[in-house]
């Protein structure tokens, strides 16, 4: 999305212009007086939602076409696609200076994690069957999969669909969420924090997008628990983009400095040294065919 049109819904859903359209179809003037905004900068922001896509205009009325359902509808977090959490995102953006001051991003805003939710499942199905068909390769006999920090479960349920018995595990108020929509999926779900210990007994351990959300002392202490969670000749796979081999990596460690207490992406030598301290045996780095993002693979050994 252009960063003009993110900045627009920004700035119409904390003028209240979102929730007003949404709820109160009315005429141009009718959504200025309940926001308090201009009549100028209502019909602007008005007809820029109509043109992309957000609303529709009915003589002289506007309302709000399925696409923004996400914008305010937060129960079922399927419908409620990416541009919510990248408003969120944008916010402390805008607090990136203090955040370089002090060290903390802002406080999460509301509806962070149903957004967060929202966002992480737009993962196309190809990135999805590309990065499972990755982690199946490196143990293809594996029956209990470890999906850590898997959000709303799309890798989960792929592992599920090839036949695999699957546990996600994440932070309570993301289960919470999942558990609404997952409840039908032969999926374990289990609270706990990534890197906290991990539950035992598995083959493959597979994680994605959750090491640039972490710092490297977190990342040292999952990877730790992430060898102890596998069976002797178990599989752990991390998906990430690693800095130097993933166009736009080094942004991304900006994007988790504006967004995360430690976050980063890190270097090829970072994720080997820390699966090989941590005990992993045959530690490599592929390219997952299809994405920018990279498989750090290692193997616990059997003795």
């Amino acid at each position: 999305m252009d960063y003009r049109e993110l900045c627009l819904l920004w700035a119409a859903r904390e003028t209240g212009i979102i929730e007003t359209v949404m709820f109160d179809a009315g005429t141009i003037e009718e959504i200025a007086e309940q926001t308090g905004v201009t009549e100028r900068a209502a019909r602007i922001t008005l007809e820029a939602m109509v043109e992309m896509g957000f609303l529709e205009r009915l003589d002289e009325e506007y309302e709000a076409t399925n696409r923004a359902l996400g914008l305010f509808a937060k129960t079922d977090v399927r419908s409620i696609g990416s541009v919510p959490h990248q408003m969120d995102c944008l916010v402390r953006w805008f607090e990136l200076p203090e955040t370089m001051r002090t060290g903390s991003p802002p406080e999460t805003p509301e509806n962070w994690t149903s957004n967060y939710m929202g966002a992480m499942a737009t993962v196309d199905e190809s990135t999805i069957r590309s990065c499972v068909t990755e982690a199946v390769h490196e143990h293809p006999d594996a029956e209990r999969v470890l999906d850590v920090g898997g959000g709303p479960g799309v890798f989960a349920k792929e592992f599920a669909r090839r036949g695999f018995e699957v546990t996600l595990l994440d932070k309570p108020d993301v289960i919470d969420i999942a558990s609404r929509f997952l409840e039908r999926e032969p999926i374990e779900l289990v609270s706990e924090d990534v890197i906290d210990a991990l539950p035992t007994g598995y083959d493959l351990l597979f994680c994605s997008r959750v090491a640039h959300a972490l710092g490297p002392n977190e990342n040292r202490t999952l990877i730790e628990n992430s060898f102890d969670a596998l069976e002797p000749g178990g599989a752990a796979v991390l998906i990430d983009r690693i800095r130097g081999r993933s166009e736009g990596a080094a942004v991304m460690g900006a994007h988790m400095l504006a967004q995360t207490d430690n976050g980063d992406t890190y270097t090829a030598n970072q994720f080997e040294d820390w699966f090989a301290r941590a005990g992993f045996a045959n530690v490599e780095i592929r390219g997952v065919p299809g994405t920018n993002q990279q498989a750090i693979v290692g193997h616990r050994p059997r003795n």
